[in-house]
């Protein structure tokens, strides 16, 4: 048996699938596609209209990554303002504290 620290990596393998137009079969369904138009019964079409808006829509009202480290960038900057500023006003208190029990003793 055999130990190894590093893994050797394994060599990719190529896999196409090739795809073959066929004039009869788009002859084919462009007559049903007519015919079912013609009969007024609902084409695969009207579905696949249906799911792309349904996707649209979800697409819309999801956030992007960007939108979302934009907003949370925008919180976090508020935030450290926030901090920054009581930090300053916590050592301008300590430092006139200090001053005044100084000034105390001598």
């Amino acid at each position: 048996m055999r130990f190894t620290f590093v893994k050797v990596p394994q060599h990719r393998k190529f896999k196409h699938d090739p795809i073959y137009y066929d004039a009869d079969k788009e002859e084919r369904e462009e007559r049903e596609r007519r015919i079912r138009l013609e009969m007024g019964l609902k084409t695969e079409e009207d579905h696949r209209s249906f799911d792309t808006r349904i996707r649209g829509q979800m697409r819309r009202r999801i956030k992007t990554p960007f939108e979302v480290t934009r907003s949370a960038r925008k919180k976090s900057n508020l935030r450290l303002i926030v901090i920054l500023l009581a930090l300053m006003a916590l050592f301008y208190y300590l430092l006139q504290a200090g001053y005044e029990w100084y000034s105390r003793f001598l």
